[in-house]
C-alpha cells in the first residue's frame, strides 16, 4: 500500500492511498465482497463505498446508510459531503483523481481518456468548495501510452488544453497521451494545482495494468478526511 497524501487542511486530517498488486484484486464486479471487504480492511482499517464505473459523468452522493459491500450504484463521480465515507476508485491505467475542500468533502473520480474527453474531471470539480488538494493516484503515463491523434483532440477539448499540452513519446518514440498532463490542464482552468502525482502503472509493476500486461486485476485509490 502506498501513502499519497496525509496532511492537515480545513481543520481535518486528510488521507489518500492507492493500494498495489500485492494487496490483492480490488474489482468490485469479479471479487467476491466478503474477500474484498477483508482485503479492504487490511488496507486500510476501514471498508469503502465502491460503484461500478462506466467512463461516463454520472455522481454518486453518499448517504449515512450507505452500504459497504459490493457496489453501491453506477457513477464515475463519487462524493461525501463530510469526508468521513472512503471512497475508492478502482483502475488498471486510468486516472483516479481526488479532491478534498475546504469545508471537509472528499470528492473521488474515475477518468479514462474518455471520461476526460467528456469532462469529468470539470464535474468532480463541480462538487467542491475552494480550495482544494488534488491527488492523482497511480495511472498510465505518456511513456506506455500510445495514443492516435484524432482522440488526442477529444482529449485536448475536454480538458481545455492544445494537442501539444497533453501529448508526449513513448518510450519507443510513438506520439502518446500524457494522462497526467491532461489532468493537469484540466484542473488548471479551476485554478487548482495536483499536490501528488502517481507513478506509471504501465512502468511499474507494483500496480495492475490494462494496456501494457493485459492484466484483469484492479488496484484501488482511497480517500477520506477525519478530525484531527
Amino acid at each position: 500500500m502506498l501513502e499519497l497524501l496525509r496532511r492537515e487542511f480545513g481543520g481535518r486530517l486528510v488521507v489518500a492511498i492507492a493500494t498495489e498488486r500485492s494487496d490483492g484484486d480490488m474489482h468490485p464486479l469479479r471479487v467476491d465482497a466478503d474477500r474484498l471487504v477483508s482485503r479492504q480492511l487490511a488496507a486500510s482499517q476501514r471498508s469503502w463505498v465502491m460503484v461500478n464505473e462506466v467512463h461516463g459523468l454520472d455522481v454518486h452522493r453518499c448517504t449515512r446508510d450507505e452500504p459497504r459491500r459490493g457496489v453501491v450504484g453506477v457513477a464515475d463521480v463519487v462524493v461525501s459531503t463530510d469526508g468521513d465515507d472512503p471512497l475508492a476508485i478502482w483502475v488498471a491505467d486510468c486516472a483516479p483523481v481526488v479532491l478534498f475542500d475546504s469545508v471537509g468533502a472528499v470528492v473521488a473520480c474515475h477518468a479514462g481518456w474518455r471520461g476526460l474527453a467528456a469532462g469529468v474531471v470539470d464535474v468532480a470539480v463541480g462538487e467542491v468548495v475552494r480550495p482544494v488538494v488534488a491527488v492523482l493516484g497511480p495511472c498510465i503515463h505518456p511513456c506506455c501510452y500510445e495514443f492516435g491523434d484524432d482522440d488526442l483532440d477529444l482529449v485536448a477539448g475536454g480538458v481545455g488544453a492544445d494537442r501539444a499540452q497533453i501529448s508526449g513519446a513513448t518510450s519507443e518514440g510513438r506520439r502518446s497521451l500524457d494522462v497526467p498532463a491532461a489532468v493537469r490542464s484540466a484542473l488548471a482552468r479551476h485554478d487548482i494545482e495536483l499536490a501528488v502525482t502517481g507513478p506509471c502503472t504501465g512502468c511499474d509493476e507494483r500496480w495492475y495494468s490494462h494496456r501494457v500486461r493485459a492484466d484483469l486485476g484492479r488496484h484501488a485509490v482511497v480517500a477520506w478526511s477525519e478530525a484531527c
